[in-house]
């Protein structure tokens, strides 16, 4: 126990050393129009648009609330994927970017609001984001490897969760659903590749979730391998209806 508290004080002396580095070599501006005080200003939060057509996201062929169509349903767990913004958009990526790879831990908060915004615009126009988040449904992060979450200092996926779920007031699980298996990057993959370096890599540390429906969330969603991966094993453990919803599609 003693040897783990020294590691742990090691680790949290070293992630504040880094974030005072970053904190130099990327001085707080705004994504959007270079102004000083924050990562993006209200006005420049404005600007970002949502993604206007949900669709399959195996056939591309579009519907409203990106449900898998019947043929393509049965090659996934997922019962359909959710998509705020797209990646394309300059602003989107430089948030998301900022967010994996310079370490910007606040921006998952803005990437949290968005997707917020981007469900009670949803539920206005159809009810469907209500539906998707009604209440006793569970929110649940993708999570990391714990080797690439001592790398980066957190996950980004439950940070922008966890400001899913406070401003809903739905339940929460960041440590049941686990990453048990490190492997390469998707980014780096093919779509082949990608859907067979996730298989085997999550499992399950909670009770059987009896009929529960859950949200899976995650800061961007390219085939779907690693949201539908992440379903497989929660079905298996019982839960009812899996729903992917990420900030942007990549």
């Amino acid at each position: 126990m003693i040897q783990f508290s020294i590691y742990k004080n090691i680790i949290n002396h070293a992630n504040k050393l880094r974030d005072f580095v970053l904190d130099i070599l990327f001085p707080i501006e705004c994504a959007g129009c270079g102004s000083e005080g924050e990562w993006l200003c209200h006005k420049c939060f404005g600007k970002i648009k949502f993604k206007q057509e949900q669709y399959c996201l195996h056939c591309k062929k579009e519907n409203k609330f990106g449900r898998f169509c019947p043929d393509c349903r049965q090659l996934y767990s997922l019962d359909g994927v959710l998509i705020a913004g797209d990646y394309d958009n300059r602003l989107i990526a430089k948030l998301i970017k900022n967010l994996k790879y310079n370490f910007v831990r606040d921006i998952a908060g803005d990437l949290g609001k968005f997707l917020i915004l981007f469900l009670q615009n949803l539920n206005s126009e159809s009810g469907f984001g209500g539906a998707v988040l009604a209440g006793g449904n569970l929110i649940i992060p993708v999570p990391l490897h714990n080797k690439r979450r001592r790398w980066r200092g957190f996950n980004q996926a439950e940070l922008i969760a966890r400001e899913v779920s406070g401003y809903f007031k739905l339940e929460l699980s960041v440590d049941k659903l686990i990453r048990i298996k490190y492997k390469k990057p998707q980014i780096k993959l093919s779509e082949a590749e990608r859907k067979s370096n996730i298989i085997g890599c999550f499992g399950w540390r909670g009770e059987n979730l009896n009929g529960r429906d859950v949200v899976l969330i995650d800061d961007i969603v390219t085939t779907g391998a690693t949201l539908n991966e992440c379903a497989k094993v929660l079905k298996q453990n019982g839960a009812g209806k899996v729903w992917g919803l990420a900030a942007a599609k990549g």
